[in-house]
């Protein structure tokens, strides 16, 4: 139980940083498929814990990670990008039987292209929703699900581009229950649905989505890069991808079970 409920303060952490993906967490402890898996079966007892440890994390990690980011931008920043990039070994393993062909490599390169080239950009170059009500609120909520079952897309940066970021840390700070009862029920429909097909996918193409998220992946750490790199980001990111090749390797957590 403690485990899952410190995995869980991770998850949302992860949530609210920019540049990091929920899914990607997920990812690195190595339950992925068992919590697609489990969701689409309603299989949720379990996870209980972790819930309340992503949401106490989430609702009280807005002020940490503004207190870290306004006073240790830099570091926190390279070691979350040598998190990234280690990351996709717990995704694509090849030593365990995943090949390198044409279809896998391709979905690799459109999942980096997507999330570099897209995601990634500046809010202000999207057409976004007109700030809100509780309809902005619910689909808020179902297209931040997302976050949780895909790795690279960042929640925080899901809300900048949809304009209900602000209003989504306003609603938590003065508490407005209605509204975030709507982000939640929309939440809840998202991970339902998505976890579904990608349930689905997984049993199916389980090495073209493997490689596809780690381009998600691998296209996300442009939210981390910095204007120049020095030998102080360079010793951060590689804390961060000793964590999780420690996290993945040394204890045997693995994806796919």
């Amino acid at each position: 139980m403690i485990v899952k409920l410190m995995q869980g303060l991770l998850i949302g952490i992860a949530f609210v940083l920019p540049g990091l993906s929920a899914g990607t967490v997920i990812l690195i402890f190595g339950f992925y498929r068992q919590f697609l898996d489990d969701i689409v079966a309603l299989r949720l007892k379990i996870y209980w814990p972790m819930l309340a440890g992503a949401g106490a994390a989430a609702l009280g990690g807005v002020h940490v990670i503004g207190y870290l980011l306004d006073n240790f931008y830099n570091p926190v920043m390279a070691f979350l990008f040598g998190m990234l990039l280690a990351s996709v070994t717990a995704v694509v393993d090849i030593r365990h039987g995943m090949r390198l062909r044409p279809l896998p490599l391709l979905l690799a390169a459109a999942g980096f292209a997507l999330v570099w080239f897209v995601i990634c950009e500046p809010a202000n170059t999207f057409t976004v929703l007109p700030p809100g009500g509780l309809f902005h609120f619910f689909v808020g909520g179902t297209l931040a699900s997302a976050t949780m079952l895909l790795p690279g897309v960042s929640g925080s940066a899901v809300l900048i581009i949809i304009n209900l970021y602000d209003d989504a840390i306003y609603a938590v700070t003065y508490w407005q229950w209605l509204k975030l009862a709507a982000f939640s029920a929309g939440f809840a429909v998202g991970l339902l649905v998505l976890a579904r097909l990608l349930s689905a996918l997984y049993r199916r193409y389980q090495a073209e989505i493997s490689f596809l998220l780690a381009g998600l992946i691998l296209g996300s750490t442009r939210a981390l890069l910095p204007a120049r790199f020095n030998l102080s980001f360079v010793a951060a990111a590689i804390c961060g991808a000793l964590l999780v090749l420690f996290i993945t390797r040394r204890l045997s957590l693995r994806v796919f079970r």
